[in-house]
């Protein structure tokens, strides 16, 4: 109304103008009342306005027909989520199409053009390896939506024709669909109960709610209807019922859920990654202008044959181009992902790594992640007790109303593990009979939970005094006094309900502002009064060792926020009970209170600041991740349920927890194998690691480019001279092959994120590659005064030569040894802030650094040919002082 629009009928939808041509049960279901509102975008409301399942429910219990399933099937489609995979041929040709993929490509055509078929070969092993490599990377990211496709591929009874007849496939449900469901189904698609048992749906998995909730139940005071809902891919753990689907495919909320993977996938390229590129793109971009300079310079000013023009073009192209980056990228990832499987943690996108050294938030999922995921009952100081009765009895009572056999029931499984623990049972069964041992079950002396009477209990004959008790455990308020009109089979107002209501009211509220749900428990003895025995706080406790991870990972200075859907006291108690911090928000705080920019921003800096949002929905949990991208922030987000998928693959880095289900595993980029976040924290350390070994590496490969196409451009320039094409091309594969192996290098973890800057990278590694540019350039003009006669009378021949010729062998020989000495100083240098021996490397590298350097000086002395000339040993010598 607000808008003007007119809403869009299910008429409408169907594109039919004519009500009385539409089915008699489709014609009455396209009630004029409103239609479901939507808070999402593009998902399609039910084809009945939801005041139908009061005033029309006798119509929905019918069905649909097989007519209408058709007509369904065309406005809504089926009940899956559409694949949107892209061709694998178009997933290979991509990784040929980079900047410097491309760049690659130009230097094998410029080998093709003068065929020179070695450096093409060369080349192109290369350009294919890198290629292969990516494709098959990008390959096993598609897995996220297909493990949400596979929890929609069964098989449920339907009503169609007005009869339930065999099972048909899930993925063919729309919405009107009848279905009928027992204890252990997963609900295949949103719905509403309409009728059956009273029924517990266990929604951790979307909602992150530790309990299974209660359907039919007294509904949301902002959402009418709400307590009859049931969410797709939730478990249907009580009872048995009829509903009628509401929402298929995408638009579920585990539908959405895959849509945003969809949306969020694509990884492709990590934070540093893309900064290396920048820096590359710009490198390339100033070698390209200083081959067309040199082109047009020496083509038509030198008039040097265009064979060779193309041989100095294909030089300068080899040296400008990092060929070797991407395979030293993913050599360094997997050996920092061997490493972290290790640790605990399997790594499905190897850019998670590079990102994690970035990481400035992470956000936390609290049940399973935080938390252990079991409620815990507590039976110390914190439990409080009436009547005289000790926290033990007051637990031992409450075990006494437990099943034992109902091992699915959370709190019946927390009560009887506590009990356990306080008797120090080895076992909760050794616990039972040993207890049993005193006190004896009557005969129907147990009454089970069920979402009416909200309570349980037994009724027990005790060995040692002869006496009848009874034990009742639930709702504090229904232990207070039962309502009659439940049918409860034991009735009762507990003795002194007056007093003891406002004092146990008073209670439980202050636990419940300190984060705990509670459970009443009351006791009778023989034919006397009911008495209030206490209130056990029940809660799901922190992992051991989330306190020091939390406090590890804010000492590598990355906030954590918590994230969760559950209530916001039980939220803000976790949070101070782990030194998180309590300043936790709910959702009314993620949407701006109006449109403008000031308010936007508002909001954005409260998202920024809090602590943890409680009470939140999956997509509130994507907002969050979006906003704080939004400010810069490299977030990572933890998470096991299928309600944490969309913000797992929004994040720059999700984790999935240890037991986190298929579309999280999916949908994360790394997967922990060991409990708690204590992974993380050493995922932290390995990834900065990994960042300096790679920094180190496009340092020394800028660095390198900058000495030698600045160093071919002034010799051509200035001195008309030119430098062998292959001296290029050997310099390169020998730099490559040697700083492969950075990927083992020793290096310390920084204690702040890492955070790179193309600016960053350009400044340091251009002023290293000019000083060294500097250098070489110094032995080419300066070196007959200290060198040997040889090199003298080299120097010389080569400066009284014609103008456009190629450099002196002996002369163009030293000037590559001391190039190929420099950067050899140069990788143990790049690695370190200070001196390259300030700081001992990997024993890999120094090996590799020591066997390159030792195969180029002792094929020069001994056994030069047709490609060097031999060189005296004083010269080699005095190089290796001159590049020290």
């Amino acid at each position: 109304k607000s808008s003007g629009v007119k809403p869009i009928s299910l008429l409408d939808r169907l594109g039919i103008s004519d009500k009385n041509s539409l089915p008699r049960e489709l014609a009455a279901m396209a009630s004029t009342a409103p239609l479901l509102d939507s808070e999402n975008e593009g998902v399609k409301d039910p084809p009945f306005p939801l005041s139908d399942l009061d005033n029309n429910k006798e119509k929905l219990l019918a069905g649909l027909s097989t007519e209408e399933v058709k007509r369904m099937v065309e406005v809504y489609g089926l009940n899956e989520v559409p694949e949107e995979k892209e061709p694998l041929w178009k997933l290979f040709v991509k990784q040929f199409t980079g900047p410097m993929q491309i760049m690659i490509e130009c230097a094998a055509l410029l080998c093709l053009s003068i065929q020179n078929w070695p450096d093409f070969v060369i080349i192109m092993v290369l350009l294919m390896t890198n290629g292969i490599l990516g494709f098959f990377e990008e390959k096993s990211a598609q897995a996220s939506v297909d493990a949400l496709k596979a929890g929609l591929e069964k098989k449920m009874p339907v009503k169609r024709d007005g009869k339930f007849g065999d099972p048909l496939p899930v993925a063919q449900l729309v919405p009107g669909d009848i279905i009928f469901m027992r204890g252990g189904d997963i609900v295949p698609a949103d719905c509403y109960y309409l009728s059956g048992d009273p029924c517990q749906c266990d929604e951790a998995a979307l909602t992150g709610e530790s309990l299974p909730v209660k359907v039919p139940r007294k509904d949301d005071a902002e959402t009418k209807y709400s307590g009859r809902r049931m969410w797709s891919g939730s478990i249907l753990k009580v009872g048995e019922c009829e509903a009628v689907v509401s929402h298929t495919g995408v638009n579920t909320m585990i539908g959405e859920a895959a849509k945003k993977i969809q949306e969020a996938s694509g990884k492709e390229l990590g934070v540093f990654e893309g900064k290396i590129i920048d820096a590359a793109k710009v490198l390339i971009g100033i070698t390209v202008i200083v081959v067309f300079v040199l082109f047009f310079y020496m083509y038509f000013v030198q008039k040097v044959p265009i064979a060779e023009v193309l041989e100095m073009s294909l030089s300068l192209v080899i040296a400008s181009v990092p060929v070797a980056l991407p395979m030293v990228m993913k050599v360094t990832l997997s050996i920092g992902g061997k490493e972290m499987a290790d640790e605990g943690g399997i790594v499905t996108h190897l850019t998670a790594l590079e990102e994690i050294a970035s990481m400035k938030v992470l956000c936390s999922d609290k049940t399973g992640t935080l938390t252990t995921a079991q409620m815990t009952v507590y039976y110390d100081s914190s439990c409080r007790t009436y009547n005289g009765f000790t926290p033990h009895q007051v637990l031992e009572f409450a075990s006494i109303a437990s099943n034992e056999a109902n091992k699915d029931d959370p709190i019946d499984s927390a009560v009887l593990r506590a009990y356990c623990q306080s008797v120090g049972a080895s076992s909760v069964d050794a616990a039972v009979e040993a207890r049993k041992k005193n006190y004896i079950l009557e005969p129907e002396g147990f009454c089970g939970f069920n979402a009416i009477v909200k309570r349980t209990s037994a009724t027990v004959k005790c060995k040692k005094d002869g006496k009848k008790y009874f034990f009742a455990k639930g709702m504090v308020d229904v232990i207070l006094k039962t309502d009659p009109a439940d049918e409860g089979l034991h009735q009762w107002e507990v003795d002194d309900y007056a007093n003891m209501s406002q004092k146990v009211h008073d209670h439980d509220a202050t636990m419940g502002i300190s984060g705990f749900k509670t459970l009443g428990v009351c006791i009778r003895v023989n034919d006397g009064p009911v008495k209030f025995a206490g209130i056990l706080p029940i809660m799901d406790p922190p992992r051991h060792d989330t306190k020091l991870t939390v406090a590890r990972i804010k000492e590598a200075n990355v906030a954590v926020k918590m994230i969760t859907g559950d209530h916001h006291n039980i939220g803000k108690e976790l949070a101070r009970q782990i030194d998180l911090g309590t300043d936790i928000r709910t959702p009314d705080h993620l949407k701006p209170q109006g449109n403008s920019e000031f308010y936007i921003n508002a909001r954005d800096d409260v998202i920024l600041h809090a602590d943890g949002f409680a009470k939140v929905k999956p997509l509130d949990k994507h907002e969050v991740i979006t906003v704080l991208q939004k400010k810069g922030m490299v977030v990572g987000m933890t998470g096991d349920g299928v309600n944490d998928a969309p913000a797992l693959a929004k994040a720059q880095i999700g984790i999935a927890v240890h037991g986190a289900t298929d579309a999280a595993k999916s949908a994360g980029d790394i997967v922990l194998t060991k409990d708690g976040l204590s992974p993380i924290y050493t995922a932290i350390q390995i990834s900065r690691r990994i960042f300096k070994r790679l920094k180190s590496y496009v340092i020394y490969r800028i660095c390198i480019t900058v000495q030698v196409v600045f160093f071919l451009a002034a010799l051509a320039l200035f001195y008309n001279l030119r430098f062998k094409a292959l001296y290029i091309i050997l310099l390169a594969l020998f730099h490559d092959l040697q700083i492969v192996t950075i990927a083992y290098d020793k290096q310390v973890a920084s204690p702040f994120p890492e955070t790179p800057t193309v600016v960053g990278l350009l400044m340091q590694s251009y002023s290293m590659g000019i000083l060294m540019f500097v250098q070489t350039m110094g032995l080419v003009m300066f070196g007959h005064l200290f060198m040997s006669d040889t090199f003298a009378a080299s120097y010389h021949t080569t400066m009284s030569a014609g103008s456009g010729g190629e450099m002196e062998r002996y002369l163009e020989t030293a000037v590559f040894l001391q190039i190929s000495n420099s950067s050899a100083i140069l990788i143990l240098s790049a690695r370190t802030v200070g001196f390259f021996f300030s700081s001992m490397p990997a024993w890999q590298l120094l090996a590799s650094t020591i066997i390159g350097q030792a195969i180029v000086n002792v094929w020069i002395i001994f056994f030069a040919g047709r490609l060097v000339d031999r060189m005296l040993v004083s010269d080699v010598a005095m190089v290796w002082a001159y590049d020290i």
